[in-house]
Formats: C-alpha cells, structure tokens, sequence
C-alpha cells in the first residue's frame, strides 16, 4: 500500500498486525457495531487484474459461507473506491482473535525441545483436521496451512491449553487469483508447508492440505521441518525428491503409531 489509511468505510484502522507479500492485516474498529475486528487488506498491485474484482467478490462469498468454531468468521468484504486514490481498494472483515499463532507457539515449546504432551497434540490437531474436513466437505480448499495461519484464542483455552487454533486465510490464494508458481518468494515465504504438486505449479487439493497439516504435525514433535534449505527452491526440490528424516530419530519419545501417522 502506497500510504496507510486511517478508515476504510465504516471501519476505523488502530494497528496493523502483520503485512505479506498479498495484503496487510490491520486490527479496526466497527464504528456501526463499536466492537474490534481484524481486516486484511489486499495490495493495491494485485488490483490490476481487470477480472480481479469479479473474482474477489465471488471467492469472498465462498470464504464468507465457512461457519466453523475453528474457522475465522468472514463478517464483511468491499471493494472502495478512496477519493485520495485511483485505485480501488479490496478488503476483508473478521473477527479479531487475540492471542500468538501455532508459529510462535512453536516456536517457544518444540523448537526448544519443550515438547506438547500427546493429549495436547491430539486435542489441537482433532480441532484443526474438523475444521479441515468441514472446509473440504464445503469445497473449499486452503492451499497455505501453515503454522502463521492458525491463530490460538488465548480467551478460548477450555479444549487446548494454549487456545484454540483457528484457521484463517481459506481460499485466499485462488481469490486472488495467483498459484504457487506465479507467487514470488515474498507473497509465498519459505515454502516449508508446500505439497509436492504445488510446488511443481499445481493447484493443490484435499491431499495438499493433509500433506501441509502432516508437515506442522512433524514440526511439532521434532522441533524442525521435514525439510530445510538456504533457498526455497532447495526446500521445493526436497518436497519433490527426499524422504523425510523418521521423526523417530529425532525424538525418539515418539510413539511408533504417531511415526506411522506423520510419515
């Protein structure tokens, strides 16, 4: 975004959250509804594609129809026209969950070979695979699950300790219309969480976000990815060709029917 904007239609902006390669999130208030709400707003560039607002409005209605306790609640999409810009601006409402992500909080406990017990783990991905299979049975498919989109409500702690995870960015890839071989390494990050079809420039499916869930499932009893590289084109050619280390050997606590799982 070339300037940061103070409102957005009825919504007052407080802070921004976190910014990517696609859109910036932005903590807002609801003036109609005064109650805080998270809003990601989409960069201006991707803007340019003339079939761009059509798209939009019909993969916001599809992320929008999701109603799932682990699933980010879409409340309202618009595109507005500002006055101080020719360009028109894309956005999407949410509720606003307050709490860290699965990444930090794996950061803290695994990656420091702090490992969650196994009631924990169970407990945490039964919730996201519900949620998972909910999107699915709605044809809807995620295409980026990765540890920085699950959130983990620190007000909603009675099934998981940590908070709940809740899924967010659904379907944000084919609303904006890019694939995993269009996105550059800054839309996309590190593609650590990537299916081997998705990396050769495939849409993905239903097995692509298993495969993606298996991947965090794997960080989160070892304490690192399956695979690791000092490029993502190392790590993509990995997902293609290696077999991942048995987790097993890197924590050997591991039960051999949950090594079965993983792998």
């Amino acid at each position: 975004m070339s300037t940061n904007p103070q409102r957005l239609g009825k919504y007052e902006l407080l802070e921004r959250l976190g910014q990517g390669g696609m859109a910036e999130v932005w903590k807002a208030q609801d003036t109609q509804l005064q109650r805080n709400v998270a809003m990601k707003i989409l960069h201006a560039d991707l803007q340019e594609d003339p079939n761009f607002i059509t798209r939009f409005e019909r993969e916001a209605q599809l992320i929008a129809s999701l109603h799932h306790p682990n699933i980010v609640q879409i409340h309202d999409f618009q595109v507005s026209h500002p006055p101080e810009s020719s360009t028109p601006t894309a956005y999407m409402v949410m509720d606003y969950v307050e709490g860290g992500t699965l990444e930090d909080y794996i950061a803290s406990t695994s990656a420091r070979r702090k490992f969650p017990s196994p009631n924990q783990i169970v407990h945490l991905f039964t919730s996201i695979s519900l949620a998972i299979d909910y999107a699915h049975q709605k044809g809807m498919i995620h295409r980026d699950i990765k540890p920085a989109n699950i959130l983990l409500d620190k007000h909603n702690t009675t099934r998981n300790s940590m908070g709940e995870p809740i899924l967010t960015d659904f379907g944000v890839a084919k609303l904006l219309g890019v694939s995993s071989s269009t996105l550059s390494s800054s839309q996309s990050g590190t593609p650590l969480y990537s299916s081997p079809e998705q990396a050769q420039g495939y849409p993905g499916n239903e097995r692509s976000d298993l495969y993606s869930l298996g991947v965090i499932l794997y960080e989160m009893v070892t304490g690192v990815p399956p695979f690791r590289g000092n490029t993502p084109i190392d790590v993509i050619t990995q997902h293609l060709n290696v077999t991942p280390t048995s987790p097993a050997l890197i924590n050997p606590t591991i039960p051999p029917a949950l090594t079965m799982v993983i792998m």
